[in-house]
């Protein structure tokens, strides 16, 4: 039991990281990751009365600034590897890629993988796929797509954002065809990967608090992306200067996940690009460690994969500014 609870947190440590982090980033749909087992959510979900098809309002007393994009932290085709362990047992790995979507030029396509590790898989076998397509210069969703495949449970998302009417429309269905349709209103949401690059684009230092309201799959989240303070760290791709970033949930559509929610750390590059090299989040017991492994398409060259030996004056030519070589 407490193997699975902790492997399944997985996916929210690594959405978090990347997207909005996170993971990505804290507008993760796991940011209150599955810390119960499956069947205890499905038998939660047999209780569920069925959903009304208002939309669900965002509270009068949730303010959420709107942000302006600022220096663009990711590149056309850049792609981002972490590996995530549980108490040093690998559990899972994660791909995320950003390009320029090709049937629409002015939209930005940001996807991931997320597979957990054939030790994992024993307890808790997840091979999920998140895409979101979304505005170039101003960074506002159009869509998200979401596959969660996960033990025998087989669901997809397919989120729809209309900015006119300011309503979100998100629809799941299960393996066996039963539809499950939310709707939200209220607000200037983003999706996970524009939400990431909204916050990574702004000029980060610590004593900010920015709130964000990320949607990913059927969930809304309202968090503060918290900046504690500066932190030298060494990963396998070596030893950077970071901004320390503790995400805080603030709101949620379904507010029952709030007694679930895991603690999570998120560490940046301290420079313009904010390219998130570590996330940690609590587990039911001990926590969860992504870290990036490898990147490629970053400016300037191919990018980095751990391993390889940095060159010149310690610093690899296609690195983020503050990154070190690592003592011999």
């Amino acid at each position: 039991m407490a193997r699975r609870a902790a492997l399944a947190s997985v996916s929210g440590a690594g959405l978090i990281a990347i997207a909005g982090l996170v993971v990505w980033l804290a507008g993760a749909s796991r940011i209150v990751a599955a810390a119960q087992p499956a069947a205890v959510h499905a038998a939660a979900a047999r209780r569920r009365a069925p959903r009304t098809p208002q939309p669900l309002p965002l509270p009068t007393d949730v303010h959420v600034p709107s942000y302006t994009p600022g220096h663009n932290p990711f590149r056309d085709g850049e792609t981002l590897d972490y590996a995530a362990s549980w108490i040093g047992v690998p559990a899972a790995t994660a791909r995320i890629v950003i390009m320029h979507n090709r049937t629409h030029p002015d939209w930005w396509s940001g996807q991931m993988w997320l597979e957990t590790s054939a030790v994992a898989d024993v307890a808790y076998r997840m091979r999920d796929y998140f895409r979101e397509d979304f505005d170039y210069a101003a960074l506002r969703p159009d869509n998200i797509y979401i596959l969660q495949h996960e033990n025998q449970r087989r669901d997809e998302w397919r989120v729809t954002f209309d900015r006119a009417a300011r309503l979100v429309v998100a629809i799941k269905t299960s393996r066996h065809g039963k539809t499950t349709t939310r709707r939200f209103s209220g607000g200037d949401p983003l999706g996970p990967f524009s939400g990431a690059m909204m916050a990574l684009s702004q000029p980060l230092k610590p004593g900010d608090k920015l709130p964000f309201d990320v949607f990913s799959g059927g969930n809304r989240y309202v968090f503060s992306f918290n900046v504690t303070g500066r932190e030298r760290i060494t990963t396998a791709l070596g030893t950077f200067d970071t901004l320390k970033i503790e995400p805080w949930v603030l709101w949620l559509s379904q507010g029952s996940f709030r007694s679930q929610a895991r603690a999570t750390t998120l560490w940046v590059t301290d420079d313009d690009r904010h390219l998130p090299v570590r996330v940690e989040a609590d587990a039911f017991i001990g926590y969860v460690r992504a870290d990036l492994i490898s990147f490629s398409g970053a400016p300037g060259g191919a990018g980095r994969s751990a391993g390889e030996t940095p060159t010149g004056d310690g610093a690899d030519a296609d690195a983020p500014a503050g990154a070190h070589r690592n003592a011999p």
